[in-house]
């Protein structure tokens, strides 16, 4: 077993919480994809920590409609 599957066979034995945790510090630990400016990197975070925090986003019904119009 690679060194990657046998993390992740760890990682998934861990909490929803401590799973949550770890994916967003190995999140931080890399450059964001080219063409995201700093703004951007900012709503995404703000957005995930909603996420994370129970908040609802927007349903994919809406957001699928809005680019159909």
């Amino acid at each position: 077993m690679s060194t990657a599957a046998k993390l992740l066979a760890d990682a998934l034995e861990l909490s929803e919480t401590e799973r949550e945790d770890l994916a967003s510090q190995l999140l931080d630990s890399v450059e964001p994809p080219p063409g995201i400016s700093i703004e951007d990197e900012a709503e995404l975070r703000r957005r995930a920590q909603q996420a994370r925090d129970g908040i609802a986003g927007i349903p994919w019904s809406d957001v699928k409609r809005s680019l159909v119009k």
